[in-house]
């Protein structure tokens, strides 16, 4: 009997204290979805590394930002779901692209999001929160930080100055998250030495929610007696393709940088340690196709061709840990819409539950202009909004739907 019981013991203790593991990838999807067969190539590369936050740069449209959506959720038995499409609002160039984040809904939730306006292109900020099985009941979790960013390309002082000024931003605002915040701020970042501007004011020390380079190896990534050459991530193309740059692999812009919060070894949140990758590149790959590899290269040849076709970019990918039991229920995201679309002085939200749901009214920016409750089909007065583009979130969900006011 003594056992018995001493089995169940250790069953129960391996049970209680097992490890949240929750993958990320940061990647450029150069200009997605344009061109030929680009849903098919991701879906390869996506399926070889299934990540629960996908961090997506060069995003064409919200119409290729779904088809990823749905991608995620044919490969996956979890739901996953995206943040709010907002159209680029920076910057005077009329070839607009954007940034977004897909997630997976069963580990995390949005409890905030906006974009940061720069001199170039928007930076995008969410505010996830992880799906603690005591949140009905404490209503306190944990939060995670994400900033996406897409740093101005191209060498030369000018345009070394726009990634200065885009990373004054971001980290200002960084500097107004609470101390000891967990934090990610990744993305294309274009550098090319660890000694420009714009690096080392985001890896700034003495600050808060100081950030730090997972992987360490500062240079010039960009010169050919760079030695970790593992950690390169563009272009995956010797010769340039119908779209995106060509030079093999050769240069490190793909970056997520961490707060050193994250790096602390917390229970509740932290980096696992040694798991930062450029997926793809062995270190023998430089100035040649990322299927042309010296040998060695533990990722399939079909997931190569894939990564060639799919971006002139690697992705980068990591993972994070905790101890956070999550919630067993059900995860389906509740369904709803708003109407009349365009709304004058009132909107209905229709919700296919008869729960009792906090509802937020959310403008372009991520500013909360209103909360309330809903339940079924409810009513909100809208009369006191100026016209322009608006959005009704469930809160607990981070769900959204779009709406015009007239």
């Amino acid at each position: 009997m003594k056992n018995i019981l001493f089995i169940f013991a250790l069953l129960f203790s391996s049970l209680s204290f097992s490890q949240l593991t929750m993958d990320v990838m940061c990647y450029n999807v150069l200009n997605f979805p344009n061109g030929s067969n680009r849903e098919d190539t991701l879906k390869k590369v996506l399926s070889y590394y299934t990540p629960d936050l996908l961090m997506l740069q060069e995003l064409k449209s919200e119409g290729g930002m779904n088809q990823i959506v749905n991608v995620m959720n044919e490969l996956s038995q979890d739901q996953f779901a995206a943040g709010t499409w907002v159209a680029q609002q920076s910057g005077s160039t009329s070839y607009k692209l954007q940034q977004n984040i897909i997630y997976n809904t069963k580990i995390f939730g949005i409890a905030e999001e906006r974009y940061l306006l720069t001199s170039h292109r928007d930076i995008n900020y969410f505010k996830l929160f992880i799906r603690d099985e005591n949140l009905p009941f404490t209503n306190d979790t944990v939060f995670l930080h994400v900033y996406v960013a897409h740093l101005k390309s191209s060498q030369g002082t000018t345009n070394e100055v726009l990634r200065y000024e885009m990373a004054q931003v971001m980290r200002a605002d960084i500097n107004t998250l609470p101390a000891d915040s967990y934090v990610l701020a990744g993305g294309d970042f274009n550098l090319y030495t660890s000694s420009e501007d714009a690096y080392q004011h985001l890896i700034e020390t003495g600050v808060n929610n100081a950030m730090v380079d997972p992987i360490g190896m500062p240079g010039n990534w960009h010169s050919s007696s760079f030695p970790n050459k593992e950690i390169l991530t563009q272009s995956t193309r010797l010769n340039a393709l119908s779209d995106g740059a060509g030079g093999g692999v050769d240069d490190r812009f793909d970056f997520v940088l961490q707060s050193t919060e994250l790096q602390q070894g917390n229970s509740e949140l932290s980096y696992a340690t040694g798991t930062y990758k450029a997926l793809g590149n062995n270190g023998t790959c430089y100035n040649t196709d990322i299927f042309n590899c010296g040998s060695g290269n533990t990722v399939p040849d079909s997931i190569l061709m894939a990564l060639y076709y799919c971006s002139d970019h690697l992705p980068v990918v990591f993972s994070l840990q905790s101890d956070i039991i999550l919630s067993v229920g059900d995860h389906e995201l509740p369904q709803f819409s708003v109407f009349p679309n365009p709304a004058k002085n009132e909107l209905t939200v229709d919700v296919n539950t008869n729960e009792r749901l906090a509802v937020q009214l959310v403008d372009v920016s991520g500013k909360v202009l209103m909360s309330d409750v809903v339940m079924g089909t409810s009513k909100l007065d809208v009369s006191f909004l100026k016209s322009g583009i608006y959005f009704v979130r469930l809160e607990d969900y981070g769900v959204i739907s779009k709406f015009v006011k007239e």
